[in-house]
C-alpha cells in the first residue's frame, strides 16, 4: 500500500480525485489532503509519502515551487493540471507524470500501473527550473477550471476575452458572447493567468491583450475590445498598458 498526499487549491478537483482513487486504486491510501501550498510543505515533510498528487498551477505557490522549498524529495509526483497533452509532454520526464484535469479513469490507472512499475525515484534530478521553463511557454494554452454556484466549467483562456469583477465574483467573457459567472475572486484570477497575455488595466478588469480593438485616448482613457465592449484604464496603469500594446 503506497501513501498518497494530494495537494491543490481546488477542493472540489481533490475531492473528485480522491473519490477516483478510492474506487479505482485500492493499493493507494490517500492519508492528507491539503488546498494551501505552504501547509502542503509542512505536510509533505511530516508525513513523508510515497507519492504526492501536486497540483501545478495554485495562488501564490505553483507546484515547482513548492517542491524547491522541500527539504526532503524522496517521493514521487504526479502533477494535476489543466493544460493541454501537447504542452504537458513538452515538459514530462520519466520521474514525473501527471494527470490533465478534469481526470480520467483509465489516466490515473495507468499513472498509478506506472508508479508500481519503477523503483522509487528522488525528484531532485527533475530540473525544476526547466520544467518551469516550459511551464510558461505552454501558459498560452491553458484550461482555465471555473467553478460557479451550480457546476464547474474548463474554459480555454484563448477564448477569454476579459474579465470583470464584481465583489468577490467574477465574470469572465468569452469570444461568443457567454458570460461565466465565477466565486473566485479577479486577484485570485490575475495570479493565475500569464501575465504576456491577460493584463489588469483597472481594479475590475483584466483584458486578453489579443482581443484589444483600440485605446481611446479621450475622457481618461479606455479600452474598446472586439466585440464593443468598452474597458476602463486607471491612471496608473496606463503607461503601462501602452508601452505594452507598442510591443505587440
Amino acid at each position: 500500500m503506497l501513501k498518497a498526499i494530494i495537494i491543490d487549491d481546488e477542493i472540489n478537483g481533490i475531492k473528485f480525485l480522491q473519490h477516483l482513487i478510492s474506487k479505482n486504486c485500492p493499493d493507494i491510501e490517500v492519508i492528507a489532503i491539503e488546498t494551501e501550498p505552504q501547509k502542503g510543505i509542512e505536510l509533505i515533510e511530516r508525513q513523508r509519502p510515497d507519492v504526492v498528487f501536486l497540483d501545478i498551477q495554485m495562488p501564490g505557490m505553483n507546484g515547482f515551487e513548492l517542491l524547491e522549498q522541500l527539504k526532503h524529495l524522496s517521493f514521487n509526483v504526479i502533477f494535476t493540471t489543466a493544460y493541454d497533452n501537447y504542452a504537458i509532454k513538452a515538459f514530462k520526464y520519466n520521474t514525473v507524470d501527471y494527470l490533465l484535469k478534469p481526470v480520467i479513469v483509465d489516466e490515473l490507472v495507468a499513472a498509478v500501473n506506472k508508479l508500481h512499475a519503477k523503483t522509487k525515484n528522488k525528484i531532485d534530478d527533475i530540473g525544476i527550473s526547466k520544467l518551469l521553463d516550459k511551464l510558461q511557454d505552454a501558459q498560452a494554452s491553458k484550461r482555465l477550471i471555473v467553478n460557479s454556484q451550480n457546476e464547474t466549467v474548463y474554459v480555454d483562456t484563448k477564448n477569454i476575452t476579459h474579465l470583470e469583477s464584481d465583489s468577490n465574483y467574477t465574470y469572465i467573457i468569452l469570444v461568443d458572447g457567454k458570460k461565466i459567472t465565477s466565486t473566485k475572486t479577479l486577484k485570485e484570477y490575475e495570479s493565475t493567468l500569464s501575465p504576456d497575455i491577460f493584463f489588469r488595466t483597472h481594479k475590475t478588469v483584466i483584458v486578453n491583450i489579443n482581443y484589444i480593438e483600440k485605446y481611446v485616448k479621450t475622457d481618461g482613457g479606455h479600452i474598446v475590445m472586439r466585440d464593443g465592449a468598452k474597458v476602463l484604464v486607471s491612471r496608473e496603469k496606463r503607461q503601462d498598458l501602452l508601452a505594452l500594446l507598442a510591443n505587440i
